[in-house]
Formats: structure tokens, sequence, C-alpha cells
């Protein structure tokens, strides 16, 4: 999710990855039955923006030299913390979102973006106190409807996080990504309505964006093949494709999850971590994902 268009100039890689290679052959959702070859697109991991660093320099030095209201001060934490998560540096982000709460308590905002790197500690009660306090403070705060699902989720609180999903959805169905994680969550209650759910979307929306293309795949609508063989289409730089890169791997990392193929699923997850793409939930939620099966894996092991 939050696309950013950038200037870079597109340098497409391409990796070759044999269907043997990664899951053994019944396992496999089949990609191609005639073609064993798997042609998955890779882009250059994304670097941290000039523009970012000089903004950065700016903002330490009105935070270091306001003597204004809090709440200004409160802004210039949050959007210094902003900066930081786009340049993947968690501890400085989590650090400044939770200054910007000390200094003006009523940010909606921070709280919200406080308990998204909870949710990355594992610390989910924590988590679910921020997201509550985000959407006390303000009816604007939808995404944290998400974010509250999506831990409640991993706590397997899996009615409680369908009702979160299902607000979160409800307040903007044509939203593609709202219908991915609505797809997610509510698998866990009932797959088949999930899916039925999910193909009824793809029906019914006359949206053109990106992100339909990852429906139509879960929804059985075109192959994953197809999907990677058109995904360059309308790109125009190295940072989009790896937006959409890591959005793409990160659902259909899900996918293959709910399916049981979880060695795919680990593959895909680690793909959507090498864009580089901080700033997006999908690249935050895949870390969550893989230390959450090294855990199951570890704890299924006895380890």
């Amino acid at each position: 999710m939050k696309l950013q268009l950038s200037t870079f100039a597109l340098l497409p890689l391409i990796l070759l990855v044999t269907a043997c290679g990664t899951l053994p052959e019944k396992e496999q959702r089949q990609i191609d039955n005639n073609n064993p070859m798997v042609v998955l697109p890779i882009a250059t991991a994304v670097q941290i923006d000039y523009q970012d660093e000089v903004k950065l320099l700016r903002l330490n030095q009105l935070i270091s030299e306001h003597k204004g209201e809090k709440q200004q001060k409160a802004l210039l934490f949050y959007e210094r913390g902003i900066i930081y998560d786009r340049m993947g540096l968690s501890a400085h982000s989590r650090y400044d979102f939770t200054q910007s709460i000390n200094t003006f308590p009523a940010f909606p905002e921070a709280y919200n973006s406080l308990g998204v790197y909870l949710l990355l500690a594992q610390s989910y009660d924590e988590a679910f106190d921020a997201f509550d306090a985000a959407l006390e403070l303000s009816d604007k705060m939808q995404y944290s409807y998400l974010h509250r699902a999506i831990g409640l989720y991993h706590v397997k609180r899996y009615p409680l996080a369908s009702r979160d999903i299902n607000k979160f959805y409800q307040l903007d169905k044509n939203d593609p990504y709202r219908t991915l994680w609505r797809y997610v969550i509510d698998s866990k209650i009932d797959e088949a309505t999930a899916l039925a759910d999910l193909q009824m979307q793809a029906i019914t929306t006359e949206d053109n964006r990106y992100a339909w293309t990852i429906v139509d795949v879960i929804a059985e609508r075109t192959t994953e093949k197809e999907f990677f063989e058109s995904i360059s289409q309308g790109v125009n730089s190295n940072k989009q494709m790896a937006e959409r890169l890591c959005e793409a791997y990160f659902y259909l990392g899900y996918w293959h999850k709910l399916a049981g193929n979880l060695d795919k699923a680990i593959y895909y997850f680690k793909l959507a971590t090498t864009t580089n793409i901080h700033e997006f939930i999908e690249y935050k939620y895949a870390l969550m994902e893989l230390a959450s099966i090294q855990k199951e894996l570890a704890q299924s092991s006895g380890g």
C-alpha cells in the first residue's frame, strides 16, 4: 500500500527458479503445467532518498530549536519518525512516535504508527491499546481497524479480527487492499466463504488499479505465470517496480501459506523484504510473518 512514484531509471532483473527447487511437486500451486520454470521478476533494492536526508537534517534543527506549542513539536517528531520509517531505521522511528505522544497525547496518527511497531515487536497488548487510542481520538483513523485486525489474527482471536477487518472493508468496498486483507483474515473462519466473497468482488469492481490483478490470481481468474508476465506494464521506475513486487510477493505469499504451501510462502515473504520498501505495511508484515513462521516451526520441532 501507499504507492509512491519515483524518477529513478527502471532496472529490472529476472530470477529463474525451478519449481522443484522450492516445493515438492504435490504441494505446489501449478503455475504452468507445461513449463517447469517459474520466472520471478525482482527489482534493485530501493536506497535511501537524498531528499529524505535533507528533510531529516532540517527536522533535527527545527526540533532542537523549537520553543512553541507542544502540538507543533509533536508533529515535528511525527514527521521525523515517518522519514526514519522510510529509511528503515525502526528504533529511531519508534522513539519519535513515542516522543510525539509524550509531547502531545491527543495525537491519533502517532498512536497508529507506534501501534504497528508494537505489533512487529509482538507487544500485542500495548499495540491494541495504541490502536484503541487512535480510534477513540479520531474517527478518521480507518487503518487502525486494519492493524488491530492483523494483531488479533496473529494471536488467533479470529472472530474479533474478522469484525475489525469487515469494519475496515465496509468503509471502502472498492479498495483492492481491503478486499485482500478481508480474504486473508476471514479465511481462518470459513475459507470457502472468504474465497467466494473475493471472487464476487473481483467480478463487480470496475477499478483498473494494479492491485486488482493480485485479487484475480487468488480468485483463480488468472495464473501466477500470466500475472508475473504482465506485472511490469505501466511501470516507469525501479522504485515503482519494487513497490509492486513488495505487494505482490506479500499477498501471494499469504495465499500460499493459507493453502499449506509453507516453503513457497516463506520464499515469497523473503522476496517482499528484498525490495527495501520499508514504509509499506506489506514489507513490515512480511517480516512479522517470517518471525511467526519461524516461531511455529521451532515449537513444532520441540526447539
